[in-house]
């Protein structure tokens, strides 16, 4: 899934947190198992490797899966909310559900791309027959539902008040309105260029 829905889905799951430093946690625990990928997308930018080295070969190299899936692993994120509980740190038992919440999501949607989501227990990789992205495996199909899903429930979050919560999701529809507008004009402007 886009990250940006994985925020809809924790906002939309606790809309009702009330201080900001709960509210940082689910927005911040939604977007970590993705962390690592923007550090690794936005390495090799910086080095000018191309996109279809990044995504066709780097991506897949062991080295950088490995950091991918130390991301995304379901025992560490229970190891570490049992532990969150135990101390009896809210804000860090919010983080770490959200980003759990992430890693369940993701699970079904990843066709030939996922993660080891059981390290380090297992090696095992789930290949579902549906993908979010890749158009072979229900990609645009999935891609439109996603996002109709991730703005309905970032509009209905934020339609829930002034909480922190309803801010961030305000906040998210935003970006996700500019992100949008960006990349119909980038896709629409070969149309009207003349030359």
């Amino acid at each position: 899934m886009q990250t940006p829905a994985h925020l809809a889905i924790s906002l939309l799951v606790w809309p009702k947190e009330i201080r900001w430093t709960d509210a940082a946690a689910v927005t911040v625990g939604a977007i970590l198992p993705d962390i690592s990928m923007f550090f690794f997308y936005g390495y090799q930018k910086a080095i000018g490797t191309a996109e279809r080295e990044i995504w066709g070969t780097l991506y897949f190299e062991p080295h950088w899966q490995y950091f991918f899936d130390v991301f995304n692993s379901i025992p560490a994120a229970i190891l570490l909310f049992v532990l969150f509980r135990w101390l009896k740190i809210r804000w860090a038992q919010l983080l770490v559900a959200s980003a759990g919440l992430h890693m369940l999501c993701d699970l079904p949607v990843h066709h030939d791309d996922g993660h080891r989501h059981f390290l380090p227990f297992s090696n095992w990789r789930f290949e579902s027959p549906v993908s979010y992205w890749d158009p072979d495996h229900f990609g645009y199909i999935f891609a439109a539902v996603e996002l109709v899903f991730a703005i309905g429930a970032l509009v209905y979050v934020s339609r829930q008040g002034t909480r922190p919560c309803s801010r961030i999701a305000i906040g998210t529809l935003a970006v996700y309105a500019a992100c949008l507008l960006l990349l119909t004009f980038v896709l629409a402007r070969p149309f009207f260029c003349t030359g």
